[in-house]
């Protein structure tokens, strides 16, 4: 099925037309991002395709059939329109590199250039092994700095003085986590290690500023010097990619979740055990060590191959010069980008004075966002080429992301909430309460892995996915309704009430992650990868900032007016004002001393405010189930190089 930026004219298809019709009579490798093309194009991207299928016969490729060698070609076509699309060189330099040269490249490649082993992976099964434990390693880590401050944010404000500047604290870790996300289009410039290395040296000095930072200001440098751990997730994810092939992709997406569930488990638990017992220090200096080791790891035992290029500009960048590659940096797009986050997140996650604050931040952000789109669509090698979000699946992948992260958020904050206010569940509690989602979410990650390893599929059954957590956030507002405290959850639906939404949203990251990839070109992976992590970053933000406001100003309307009603005779209104100033600003308040006329009243407040969040978490997964709906089905390939 053709759309309006593949339509050409029916002359200009010839043999592409027939290899396709033969591969693909649906045409679904059709990338409805790429831009019209011309006759020249045509025929160009027809003599690639027969220099690509000389290619791949004369290096005897294992374990690819024939229909993947005809597929192949089809695809490669529009892989050139992509590129000329977004301005990755001249057709005219790319017909002279391809057709003169298409035979000499295919007896210089390495064998890890042009071979897929054991099973369609590009490397060897044993050095895979290495490889992603070196991967996981730096994926747990990444998940264990993450959470690692939750249980110290207290501990540290206090010793620095630092108790109105908590919100800088954190603010300044997501910046970083958001900012590093690009980091994908600069590993294609500067290599998967290199940039691996650099994001473990930044981290490791950022723990190293943390664990001997003396004023508010040192501090927070150091945490947004640690939120560089954000590009290891995300480079993690890339070097995956390149090494698996969609088929069995999932799979190994699926343990890579799992790895982040556990190192965020572990961050918190750790971290307060250290802070209590020999003080929050040393959750950093720990770290240190623990940087060291996987900097050396990584040093050590990640030895990637060649990467599979398809198109002869990706192939020059490879072997460029240090110096050279510098000039393919889009530092226009990485300054907007920088700025514009920076704006986003100030924007979203502080309280304001005066609206003419507020006004004047959200008008420079969106000229920030103004300046990043025009850059973007400018420049010849943008670092994130919004140009791929015209792709519906690609589009449909990374709002999935936003609003599944912005819903996760909110039950992930507000659900231990509402266990310790309304159902008085002490810390210990709440923490073996929320072992089953963990556990849940990495068996439903996994589990979606292996149902597309096994029947090559992911639309309907990510559409039923979501469907279901969408009717779990229902179960959740229904047992947790708040009006007369008749509804409190028994001891068995306190373990059971958020497993639905983790297990939905971890099937969700796995599953998008694969219609991402197989959406776009081979060559394209490493960027949208980088898209979608900024998408989910951006959702953790405003899930946390959205939800927080929302719960704030339920429950201070809430506890004003019920309180009121509830107060005694001879409690005065500044009596009443320190109440409720108190059970604002103090949680275990409600339980040990607020006084007994207004306990009610303060539980009620707070369940009110609780469900106000679970309101605003489950019409946001609407729009997630809405955005899966945009997702197009393409072929999981069971080789890695599924474009050439």
């Amino acid at each position: 099925m053709r759309n309006k930026y593949t339509m050409m004219a029916e002359d200009d298809f010839s043999v592409t037309d027939s290899i396709s019709a033969v591969s693909d009579s649906d045409d679904s490798e059709v990338r409805p991002f790429l831009s019209n093309s011309s006759r020249f194009e045509s025929q160009a991207a027809n003599a690639d395709g027969s220099a690509q299928l000389t290619k791949v016969t004369s290096t005897s490729l294992a374990g690819i059939v024939a229909e993947d060698v005809l597929d192949s070609v089809s695809r490669h076509s529009r892989k050139d329109q992509a590129f000329s699309a977004g301005g990755y060189g001249s057709i005219a330099s790319r017909i002279r590199s391809r057709v003169s040269n298409a035979s000499s490249e295919a007896s210089n490649l390495s064998e890890n250039e042009t071979e897929d082993v054991d099973g369609g992976y590009l490397v060897p099964k044993a050095q895979l092994s290495v490889i992603l434990g070196s991967v996981f390693s730096l994926i747990f880590l990444a998940a264990l700095d993450s959470t690692i401050l939750s249980t110290l944010v207290a501990d540290i404000a206090s010793d620095l003085d630092a108790i109105p500047y908590i919100s800088w604290i954190t603010t300044a870790y997501l910046l970083s986590t958001s900012i590093v996300q690009p980091m994908g289009r600069l590993s294609d410039i500067f290599g998967r290690k290199p940039m691996l290395q650099g994001c473990i040296l930044v981290f490791t000095v950022g723990c190293l500023q943390c664990a001997t930072a003396k004023t508010t200001t040192s501090f927070v440098i150091g945490r947004f010097l640690s939120g560089f751990a954000g590009g290891l997730n995300t480079l993690g994810t890339i070097i995956m990619s390149d090494l698996i092939p969609l088929r069995k992709r999932g799979v190994f997406q699926g343990l890579g979740n799992t790895f982040y569930a556990l190192g965020s488990a572990v961050g918190g638990t750790v971290g307060g055990w250290i802070a209590h017992r020999f003080g929050w220090r040393l959750a950093f200096w720990f770290q240190v060590p623990i940087g060291v080791a996987c900097f050396a790891l990584i040093a050590y035992s990640l030895h990637l191959p060649k990467l599979v290029k398809s198109s002869p500009e990706a192939r020059i960048l490879a072997e460029a010069s240090l110096a050279e590659k510098f000039t393919h940096v889009d530092v226009s797009g990485i300054v907007s980008l920088s700025l514009m986050l920076s704006l986003f997140i100030f924007w979203t996650s502080f309280t304001f004075e005066s609206v003419f604050s507020f006004t004047a931040v959200a008008v420079l952000f969106v000229a920030a966002l103004a300046a990043f789109i025009h850059f973007e669509t400018t420049v010849k090698e943008p670092i994130v080429p919004v140009r791929l979000l015209k792709d519906r699946s690609v589009l449909g992948s990374s709002l999935s992301n936003w609003f599944g992260t912005m819903y996760i958020y909110v039950v992930l904050y507000y659900y231990p909430i509402y266990l310790s206010t309304v159902s008085g569940l002490n810390s210990e509690q709440i923490g073996w309460r929320m072992v089953p989602m963990i556990v849940m979410g990495s068996i439903a990650s996994v589990g979606s892995g292996f149902y597309m390893k096994w029947t090559g599929r992911y639309w309907y059954f990510s559409l039923v996915v979501n469907a279901i957590g969408s009717l779990g956030l229902v179960w959740l507002l229904a047992r947790t309704y708040p009006f007369g405290l008749k509804t409190v959850p028994t001891t068995l639906e306190q373990y059971l009430l958020n497993v639905i939404p983790e297990m939905s949203y971890s099937s969700l990251l796995t599953v998008t992650l694969l219609a991402l990839i197989a959406a776009v070109p081979l060559d394209f992976q490493s960027s949208v990868t980088s898209i979608q992590y900024a998408f989910r970053g951006i959702g953790s933000v405003l899930g946390t900032s959205l939800g927080s406001q929302i719960f704030t100003i339920v429950l201070s309307r809430q506890m004003v007016a019920k309180l009121t009603l509830a107060k005694p005779a001879d409690v005065s209104n500044k009596q009443l004002a320190q109440v409720i100033s108190k059970a604002l600003h103090n949680s275990q308040y409600i339980r040990s001393g607020a006084p007994k006329w207004g306990v009610n009243a303060m539980i009620e407040s707070y369940g009110i405010g609780c469900w106000s969040s679970y309101v605003f978490a489950a019409a946001v997964s609407i729009l997630c189930l809405g955005s899966v709906v945009m997702i197009k089905e393409y072929k999981l390939y069971s080789t890695v190089k599924r474009t050439n």
